[in-house]
């Protein structure tokens, strides 16, 4: 449900307009234009001339971004139209500079007008993002140029870049006997004859286990979610290439592998952003299909990875060709379980065509819509923070 915001709000800049709640308030900040403050939000508003295009700004503030902060993760870009001039809306996460907040989420709206371009960012917490979703879009819908242009056609939109490569979770790796029996000391004393046996030696020798059979400190950090007996988050893949993955986060203890696996402690911010590596959450326009569900069975064995997967029926190929490329794009599903919930969320990265979610079966079909890389963030978010 939207939070309202009192329409009397309203606050100006030479270059725009919005809207805000009576409780924010105004901040004084020689280097902008406005910054307002409150919700655990700080907006801030900054313009300067420019006659580039909303295409040039927009591929020079990608490009600048993820190096103007280390870990910064870019996590969308979308078409803009409401600001009544062309612009972009630029999603991100950084590291909190001070390290004593979290990582903290961004929304970058950027437009130009022909003559000048306006960056307005509004950041807040990562763990308060959910709570802050509705104001902070509310407020960005509210945003108008006061110089309105044209906005320019979306045939012309520009190239964005890749997503980083995933990061992968340092730590030991372990076989799954060693994990299996790495988990059977959560709670208990340790038991002298698993000293030598081939799990038991394997613990010692990556230094998990003492060769007394003492338990150092970080040891007993990986066995205390365990030892509440704490169901995991857990994110299942099949890769193009026919490979299944998973890894499993319990609070902070995170097991990345299914036979042999990497086990080690992880904040739950590092947790969610190992996960959207994983996904391929970065920058990707989104387009919808024109189609909004499949025949369930043809598109079970496409999910299933079926060698003899069906091609996409020929009556909605030609109906919906965008739906048609990225039915032929090699896929990775993923499967995103969450504890307490029965059913997972599950998504398919086409390559080169970005995200679409798997919905609810009825009637013999199943929901099949894209979905924006943001949007995919989110639901990590809520898997890993909610």
């Amino acid at each position: 449900m939207a939070v309202p915001v009192h329409p009397g709000t309203e606050d100006r800049t030479a270059r725009l307009t919005l809207r805000r709640p009576d409780h924010w308030r105004r901040e004084d900040d020689p280097q902008a234009d406005l910054r307002l403050a409150g919700d655990d939000a700080v907006l801030t508003v900054r313009s300067r001339p420019s006659d580039r295009t909303i295409a040039e700004e927009h591929t020079s503030l990608l490009e600048r971004l993820p190096g103007a902060v280390e870990g910064l993760l870019l996590v969308g870009a979308d078409v803009w139209t409401t600001a009544g001039a062309p612009a972009r809306l630029v999603e991100y996460v950084r590291p909190d500079a001070d390290d004593d907040g979290g990582d903290v989420t961004g929304a970058h709206l950027l437009f130009v007008t022909g003559r000048h371009r306006v960056d307005l960012t509004i950041e807040r917490p990562l763990a308060r993002m959910l709570a802050t979703d509705d104001l902070v879009l509310t407020v960005l819908e509210s945003v108008r140029a006061t110089e309105p242009t044209p906005g320019r056609p979306a045939r012309d939109l520009e190239p964005l870049p890749d997503p980083p490569a995933a990061a992968e979770l340092d730590g030991p790796r372990l076989s799954a006997a060693a994990t299996t029996t790495l988990r059977s000391l959560a709670g208990r004393r340790w038991n002298p004859s698993l000293l030598r046996s081939p799990a038991g030696r394997e613990l010692i020798d990556a230094g998990l286990v003492g060769r007394l059979g003492t338990l150092p400190e970080s040891t007993q950090a990986l066995l205390a979610p365990w030892g509440d007996d704490t169901r995991p988050t857990t994110l299942e893949q099949r890769l193009p290439d026919g490979r299944e993955t998973r890894l499993q986060a319990w609070d902070r203890t995170v097991v990345d592998g299914t036979d042999d696996a990497v086990v080690a402690s992880a904040t739950p911010e590092r947790v969610t952003a190992l996960l959207a590596g994983r996904l391929g959450v970065g920058p990707q326009w989104t387009f919808p299909f024109r189609t909004g569900s499949l025949r369930a069975d043809v598109l079970a064995r496409r999910l299933g990875g079926d060698a003899d997967a069906p091609d996409l029926p020929t009556a909605v190929a030609e109906a919906d060709p965008r739906l048609a490329r990225f039915w032929a794009a090699p896929w990775t599903v993923s499967h995103l379980r969450r504890p307490g919930r029965p059913e997972p969320v599950t998504f398919v990265h086409a390559d080169g065509y970005g995200f679409a979610r798997v919905g609810r079966t009825e009637a013999g079909e199943t929901a099949f819509s894209a979905e924006s890389p943001a949007n995919v963030y989110r639901s990590v978010v809520r898997a890993v923070l909610g």
